[in-house]
């Protein structure tokens, strides 16, 4: 210090005293040999430091503890939210069990890794009739029932789910036919020992399309198979297990051929209308036809109608083809007209969608003027099941139709429930029998359904309803409808479908000759 001053020059320096370290500073003021003196201690010249330091050192603190709280908590409900999603994603909300979209994900795995599976699906008998009848809550229980079984009989890598309403699938690493069938059958057996509430003698019953993988054929082709094959399984009345073989491939090449070229078709005319006749039981002359749909392809194939009917029924084309069908029979009876020859009536099938659309009515009548036919040589053949639940509109959309002149007809009368209280509330001029009346009529049952038949025959004739026997193909069936009262007949006796040329060659040239002669 004194060295610096004899130089009148500034020190910063430091001393201990009593153990506390002071700091010193010195600088010259430039007046009078006057010096600034300053003396403090570290902690005094720290202290705004040190105070600093400890307001940061909480507020750092404090930052790092709401922001780890606000991590863990963004943490925890994302991963909350993330299995919410994957739930919602990839499982079933009923039962717990996957979804189609997560078994497709799993069985393609499976496919890029080995390949060798099958898969089947699985499809409750009824069970809208279940979830009517017993109730929701049973029908749920019937459900999660389902997927316990399911769960206890799969083994490692092989996996199940729930698909939409009752459809279940599962991939089991089996190719073993005889195997796969023996493991679901055992699993169906499980199921049906289900009890729905107190109706214990409720038979539960369940279908099974299988899939085997013997190809290089994609999760969703597989499931397609399986799914063909199950329309297959569905026709049995228990139990049923059916595997997709190469009949059932060549049906699903055909129904695909369907789907897709059924428009195309129908601009090209390759639906053609067949003529079956329909013969006057009493004088044996022919006193009407039945206009029947033949489909041949640009390649020259036949297409059976039960190959392709079924189908559009379905799909709602049937509406459409019907309605080229009445426009076929109308060229058809406006061409014997122009050639000189008394048309005979003709009978067309209606389908229940197409009965049921609002201008219905307009487009049938706009048809027949078109070709300017009369509507009396018309007959619209329907089927019963159009009465179920509807039969007061179905009436009235009939009495608008026999105002027009036209001709309704029953078809396949007692091939299903037939109910003979639908036979006496249906406002219809003609009912047609099915074949099944005739072909049961053999055998020791044979008198009681002649009894059966002859009853309808007579309860129509009082009710003065025509009557139309089909599936005539004998002399002695001809001879038993013409006992009992029939009106009509029709059948491969006098008749199979033919072309309307054929048709035209057959009957219709007589017609012609008499027409001439007179």
């Amino acid at each position: 210090i004194k060295t610096a001053m004899d130089t009148d020059k500034g020190v910063f320096s430091e001393f201990v005293y009593d153990g506390t370290t002071y700091k010193i500073y010195l600088e010259p003021v430039g007046m009078n040999g006057w010096y600034l003196f300053c003396v403090d201690t570290m902690h005094g010249l720290n202290a705004p430091v040190y105070q600093m330091l400890q307001v940061t050192r909480v507020v750092f603190i404090t930052l790092l503890v709401m922001n780890s709280f606000l991590i863990f908590y963004v943490y925890t409900m994302l991963r909350k939210n993330n299995k919410h999603l994957i739930r919602l994603a990839y499982y079933d909300p009923l039962t717990g069990a996957y979804n189609a979209a997560r078994f497709i994900q799993e069985m393609t795995t499976v496919t890029q890794e080995s390949g060798e599976y099958s898969v089947g699906v699985l499809n409750i008998h009824q069970f809208k009739f279940i979830n009517e009848i017993f109730g929701r809550a049973q029908a749920d229980m019937l459900l999660c029932y389902i997927r316990q079984v399911l769960e206890r009989n799969i083994r490692p890598g092989e996996y199940f789910c729930r698909d939409t309403g009752d459809f279940f699938w599962i991939m089991l690493l089996e190719q073993d036919e005889e195997v796969i069938k023996k493991r679901i059958y055992m699993m169906m057996k499980e199921i049906s020992a289900f009890s729905l509430g107190q109706h214990h003698n409720y038979q539960i019953r369940l279908y099974c399309g299988v899939a085997v993988r013997r190809d290089d054929s994609s999760a969703e082709m597989m499931m397609t198979h399986a799914m063909f094959a199950l329309q297959t399984a569905k026709g049995s009345d228990r139990n049923n297990v059916w595997v997709y073989d190469v009949e059932l491939h060549e049906q699903e090449i055909l129904q695909n051929y369907i789907e897709s070229h059924m428009y195309q078709a129908l601009r090209n005319k390759e639906f053609r209308m067949f003529l079956q006749p329909k013969f006057d039981v009493r004088t044996g002359r022919i006193g009407g036809a039945e206009a029947l749909v033949r489909w041949f392809t640009e390649e020259g194939k036949m297409i059976y109608p039960n190959q392709f009917i079924p189908l559009f029924e379905s799909n709602g084309f049937c509406a459409r083809l019907d309605m080229y069908m009445v426009e076929q029979v109308c060229r058809q009876i406006r061409k014997w007209t122009d050639d000189g020859i008394e048309p005979i009536p003709i009978s067309v099938n209606q389908s229940k969608l197409l009965f049921y659309e609002e201008d219905y009515i307009e487009n049938l009548c706009g048809i027949l003027e078109k070709y300017h036919i009369k509507s009396e040589l018309i007959t619209l053949e329907i089927l019963e099941g159009l009465a179920v639940g509807n039969m007061e509109e179905l009436n009235r959309k009939i009495d608008l139709l026999k105002e027009k002149g036209f001709r309704i007809s029953m078809d396949d009368f007692g091939s299903g429930y037939s109910s003979f209280n639908t036979l006496g509330r249906i406002h219809i001029d003609e009912l047609k029998m099915d074949r099944v009346f005739l072909s049961a009529i053999t055998g020791e049952e044979g008198k009681r359904q002649e009894i059966i038949m002859a009853q309808v025959v007579d309860l129509a004739k009082r009710l003065q309803i025509s009557t139309v026997a089909e599936g005539v193909e004998t002399e002695q069936n001809e001879a038993l409808i013409r006992r009992l009262g029939c009106d009509y007949g029709q059948g491969f006796y006098y008749s199979r479908p033919v072309s309307t040329v054929e048709f035209d060659e057959k009957y219709m040239k007589i017609k012609r000759g008499s027409a001439a002669n007179e």
